[in-house]
């Protein structure tokens, strides 16, 4: 289907070349100097001598490998104890050095430099012309050369990045749109797709794009019927798993195969997985599962193994209703080969054969459209759903309160989804760090609670001084009164007492406005520390449950974003709150959704 009719842009940005300084590298003790591409190499590596990974023996040899074919066989087979890198590790010394000791203004006006420059080349390369309105670009650099980091222990980190060039890209234009010079390897057009720009990764071989960005209309039209599918297989949700379960008890063995790979997605979450290269990291899915990632009991069936990003997958799926069947074909699929003259070992894929293709297409036939990533939508938006029903009244709650059970919501999903993280090595002394400004914000609303109630439970020592004054002032005029009576040479003196007694009622309703503005300053600022206090115990809370979630990834790309707008509405929280300013722009049609808490509630 098409997206657009007509397709303009400037093309992509590509990194700056590396600028080489002659910085020589020892090799078996002889200094040389090296090419730019050699010396850029050797840069990168000595940017990561104090992190681990110049500790990581694959990261190492994997580079080492990489710089010694630059270098060419001129030098010999060279290892890691061949080489001194301890020049360029001086000049990166020295280059942060001089970093840490720019002042203030230098920081200031080299930030203001680099901005300028980056709205420079925004302005050119950042927009495109889809169908005559302008739209940004998400990203429109191309990703520089570099040493692969990698997600996990993958087999290729530590390796060389090679730079992309013009000739590596190919352009998505419209049908007669001007071509931005360049020796482009190819420009297409592609009316049904909304990339600007791909090229091939020749390390990983993953294809990279250039897109438009989520605030484009076209891209929050697509967002937004991401999300309606999963609307729609949660009001047939329950067809579908019957027509699962059916499938996964009939005669069709192959089918029921699919089924049961499908069934598995529904009941966990987890992703396709298909055949992976042999140089890529070693993770699976459901389709790539092998009898040594499942261990089938009398009453479930367990998995453990890597998933994306080398993260670890244990769940256990009970045998109960229809997950009893699901433990049956399990336990058939784990305990015999496919196949004539396969063993049945503990490498063998289970649903050998499978792949996403079939999974897809099996789930469209149940319902058109569904896939198994309409799936994960579904199921952490029906996670957020559930538990936000539970705290839906809550409207007499604090912002901080209201936000945080937002965000439990979104650890329930994150949960479910298995994105977990590794631990940062900084997280126990950030938590620390937390619970001691938690610490001092409570010492702080004690003392500010214990002043404000002292301002309203005792008269202030100057409303006591101007009242006593008053009275004294009181008694004065009535002798004085008395004192004039028939005397008119004394009325004077009582004018002077009637004026005294104005004047120190003045002074006292003053003192008293006084008072009362001082106790209503403590008491706002016992709220704000009570506030302060309350947010941080939530926040110090809430970290020390994400330990090891990664929370972003549900809540960009599986969250239905009507589910925690209609919520906030219901509770008078604030919605935009939840997202950062980039997802709140991503999710930009949401502001204009009315179906109130009620009817998105029973979407899920």
């Amino acid at each position: 289907m098409a997206k657009w009719k007509t397709f303009q842009h400037a093309g992509v940005l590509f990194p700056p070349a590396y600028e080489p300084k002659k910085t020589p590298v020892g090799i078996r003790g002889k200094k040389t100097v090296l090419t730019p591409l050699q010396e850029e190499m050797a840069y990168q590596w000595a940017k990561k001598k104090d992190t681990p990974y110049a500790q990581d023996r694959v990261f190492r040899d994997n580079f080492v490998r990489d710089f010694a074919k630059e270098l060419g066989p001129g030098h010999g087979k060279v290892g890691f104890a061949d080489l001194d890198f301890s020049a360029m590790n001086r000049r990166v010394d020295r280059e942060k050095a001089e970093r840490e000791a720019m002042t203030p203004e230098q920081r200031k006006a080299l930030a203001a430099s680099r901005k300028e420059a980056r709205e420079s080349l925004k302005a050119k390369y950042g927009t495109a012309q889809l169908d005559g309105k302008p739209v940004e670009l998400g990203n429109y650099m191309v990703e520089p050369p570099g040493i692969f980091i990698g997600r996990g222990a993958h087999p290729l980190r530590g390796k060389w990045k090679p730079r992309v060039g013009e000739g590596d890209v190919t352009l998505n234009l419209g049908k007669g749109a001007e071509v931005p010079p360049g020796r482009w390897a190819g420009v297409v057009c592609e009316p049904d797709s909304v990339w600007v720009a791909k090229w091939t990764d020749r390390l990983t071989g993953n294809t990279k794009y250039v897109w438009l960005a989520d605030t484009a209309e076209v891209k929050q039209d697509m967002d937004r019927a991401k999300y309606d599918k999963a609307v729609r297989l949660s009001g047939s949700i329950d067809a579908v798993v019957e027509s699962m379960v059916s499938d996964m008890a009939g005669s069709d063995a192959k089918k029921a195969r699919i089924a049961t790979a499908c069934y598995l997605i529904y009941r966990t979450s987890m992703r396709v997985g298909d055949e992976k290269d042999a140089d890529e990291a070693d993770t699976v899915g459901a389709t790539t599962l092998r009898r040594e990632h499942v261990k089938v009991t009398q009453d479930s069936v367990e998995f453990d193994f890597l998933g994306k990003d080398s993260v670890r997958w244990q769940e256990t799926v009970k045998a109960a209703g229809p997950d009893e069947q699901f433990r049956r074909n399990m336990l058939l699929l784990v305990g015999q080969p496919r196949g004539p003259g396969k063993k049945p070992n503990s490498k063998q894929e289970i649903f050998d054969g499978i792949s996403s293709r079939h999974v897809n297409a099996y789930y469209s036939g149940i319902l058109p459209g569904l896939s198994a990533k309409v799936f994960r939508t579904y199921l952490a938006s029906r996670e957020v759903a559930g538990y936000l029903r539970e705290h839906d009244r809550i409207r007499a709650s604090s912002p901080h309160a209201k936000l945080y059970h937002a965000k439990m919501a979104n650890l329930k999903a994150a949960v479910m989804c298995n994105h977990k993280r590794t631990v940062p090595k900084t997280f126990a002394r950030s938590l620390e760090k937390r619970k001691e400004s938690l610490r001092a914000a409570r010492a702080a609303a004690s003392k500010a609670r214990k002043e404000a109630r002292a301002a309203r439970g005792s008269e202030p020592e100057a409303v006591s001084r101007a009242a006593a004054a008053v009275e004294a002032a009181r008694g004065s005029l009535k002798k004085a009164r008395s004192a004039a009576r028939g005397k008119p040479k004394k009325a004077a003196g009582a004018k002077r007492a009637a004026a005294q007694l104005k004047a120190r009622r003045a002074r006292l309703a003053k003192a008293k406005e006084q008072a009362r503005k001082k106790a209503e300053r403590l008491a706002a600022r016992a709220e704000k520390s009570e506030a302060r206090a309350e947010k941080l115990r939530l926040d110090v809370d809430f970290a020390g449950r994400t330990r090891d979630y990664n929370i972003g990834t549900s809540l960009r790309n599986y969250i239905d974003p009507r589910v925690f707008k209609s919520w906030m509405d219901e509770v008078d929280g604030q919605w935009p709150k939840l997202y950062t300013a980039s997802l709140a722009r991503k999710f930009g049609w949401v502001r204009e959704a009315k179906d109130d808490w009620k009817t998105v509630s029973g979407w899920y």
